[in-house]
């Protein structure tokens, strides 16, 4: 028996054990391996060793079974989907703060029932795994279209209603009123809803509304066909299966829609963005808009953030705690994504002045509801003095977007935007990727890649500058 101890990225302890024995068919000598993840509830040296101990002698027993041609006929029966539960169900177990990747391939798992039904792990053959990946090229979604078929103009000027009193009192930006107005231009569902509303309108007499069927992203098939590969990468090591099927050798790369973020992706549309980010009423949209724009965090950095965590003698802000609400499990604090989210960063003076002046706000907030605050330290906090979650401030994010007409970026194309605009303007790669929490350059580069717009431009200027004088 050789068993070897291993550490992955997330510093998550694992045992490899290898048994010697024999193919039960042809008599030969064939060495057996596992890889069995060590829980992360045994933390002390002794709990580990007995874990690893009884692991070895199970193991060793499993060997002694396969080279013996003795199966279990309930594995020989066992049906994908219930196997695949377990497999979900190991997730959390053995790492209790994954609850992203837990809700994520607990989701996947209504797909698998419906493809797979009853069938055995036996049972998926390289067609019928083929056809899965086939079918996850091929599938679509309805997506929403609402165009303007008919003006309101009219509407508006036989009710007697100023413009400034329709924008207003339909709670949306004079802008989108405006765009609105134009029989052509698209509107999303919250103007169309709000505007028939408050003038007392159908929504079909005005509006067209259409759906088109849009492919899923690749990024999206790309994670069920994984979970497909890991789970019956397991069924292999375990000796369920012979092959895993929905390994590379037998299937190919999936198809889909690129997943692109959208960003600000000059400085013209930046400078714009964060006018109107300091015209806003509500000092902490101010803060929680301009700190991703500012140091490039995550969302889930941004709502983990403590005052613990702000240095205004260095202008330093330490990210090490990501704060997210999980369906299933609610708001959510754990540690960050990985070693490399752990990080101090340098703010702007500008955004350090706007922190001392949101600091003096959240002290006089926290006075006015002490009872309900009790001790906390977080930045952003709902009234009730609990935590408040990144899709909280997205909401906000989407909200002051939609009123003031500007471009539609999410937390996240914020966070984009950040490092498109360093590298764009010179900044050494390395520097931003740590200064973003990047672990490999590679991930900050390929982000990178997909906003080249400005920096391109620039290059042309530079080739026409060194060529032509």
């Amino acid at each position: 028996m050789y068993v070897k101890e291993k550490t992955n990225k997330n510093n998550e302890l694992s045992i490899e054990l290898r048994a010697s024995g024999k193919n039960p068919y042809t008599k030969e000598y064939k060495l057996y391996v596992t890889t069995i993840k060590v829980p992360s509830i045994l933390t002390k040296k002794k709990e580990i060793e007995q874990f690893k101990k009884k692991c070895e002698i199970e193991w060793q027993q499993e060997v002694d079974k396969r080279s013996k041609g003795i199966h279990y006929i309930q594995d020989e029966k066992v049906v994908f989907y219930d196997y695949a539960k377990m497999w979900v169900e190991d997730i959390i177990r053995y790492k209790k703060d994954a609850y992203n990747h837990y809700v994520r391939c607990k989701n996947n798992l209504e797909i698998f029932k419906e493809k797979f039904g009853l069938l055995t792990l036996q049972e998926l053959t390289l067609p019928v795994v083929q056809r899965f990946c086939d079918w996850l090229c091929d599938r679509t979604y309805k997506k929403e279209i609402i165009t303007v078929k008919k003006s309101i103009k009219e509407v508006i000027k036989e009710k007697g209603l100023s413009f400034k009193e329709v924008y207003q009192g339909s709670n949306i930006a004079d802008a989108t009123l405006c765009s609105a107005l134009k029989i052509g231009n698209q509107v999303g569902r919250t103007t169309a809803d709000s505007l028939c509303k408050f003038l007392n309108i159908r929504l079909e007499t005005y509006f067209d509304v259409n759906s088109q069927n849009v492919y899923y992203s690749k990024s999206a098939n790309k994670s069920l066909k994984t979970m497909l590969h890991t789970i019956l990468d397991k069924a292999v090591k375990e000796g369920r299966i012979e092959t895993n099927y929905a390994s590379k050798e037998y299937v190919g790369k999936l198809q889909g829609e690129p997943k692109i973020k959208v960003i600000l992706e000059n400085a013209e549309e930046i400078k714009e963005f964060v006018s109107y980010i300091q015209k806003e009423d509500d000092i902490r949209k101010r803060v929680a808009f301009l700190i991703p724009l500012d140091i490039g965090c995550r969302g889930a950095e941004l709502t983990g953030l403590s005052w613990d965590n702000i240095n205004f003698e260095t202008n330093m802000i330490k990210i090490e705690k990501n704060t997210m609400y999980v369906p299933g499990f609610g708001v959510i604090t754990k540690k960050t994504k990985n070693k490399s989210s752990n990080r101090e960063v340098r703010m702007t003076d500008s955004l350090s002045e706007l922190l001392k002046e949101y600091k003096v706000w959240w002290d006089n907030q926290k006075e006015l509801f002490r009872e309900t605050w009790g001790s906390t330290n977080k930045l952003f906090v709902q009234m009730n003095g609990s935590d408040m979650s990144n899709q909280t401030i997205a909401k906000w994010l989407s909200e002051f977007e939609e009123k003031d007409n500007l471009k539609r970026v999410t937390l996240h194309g914020l966070r984009h935007t950040n490092i498109t605009m360093l590298i764009t303007n010179g900044m050494n790669v390395k520097t931003v990727a740590a200064r973003v929490g990047h672990k490999d350059v590679r991930t900050t580069l390929n982000i990178y890649s997909h906003y080249t717009k400005e920096s391109d431009n620039k290059a042309s200027q530079k080739v026409n500058e060194l060529l032509y004088g």
